[in-house]
């Protein structure tokens, strides 16, 4: 109940496009980390609604296969 109002939220403040550009936002983060530790520890605090946007970016961008699995 709580993810849904949560999703709810999301969509009414950032639009219909909003979840597509936290996905990139948290895919750029990942990508201009330092090293492959702190690209890990960011990719491990990726929001669960978020995580296949942001595969999906970081498969698009290539390089990062290793973190996705």
């Amino acid at each position: 109940m709580a993810m849904f109002f949560r999703s709810l939220l999301y969509r009414i403040i950032f639009g219909k496009e909003g979840t597509i550009m936290l996905a990139m936002l948290w895919a750029q983060k990942i990508i201009y980390a330092e090293n492959e530790e702190a690209a890990r520890a960011l990719y491990n605090r990726v929001p669960r609604l978020l995580k296949a946007q942001v595969d999906e970016i970081l498969r698009e961008c290539g390089g990062f296969d290793w973190l996705i699995g």
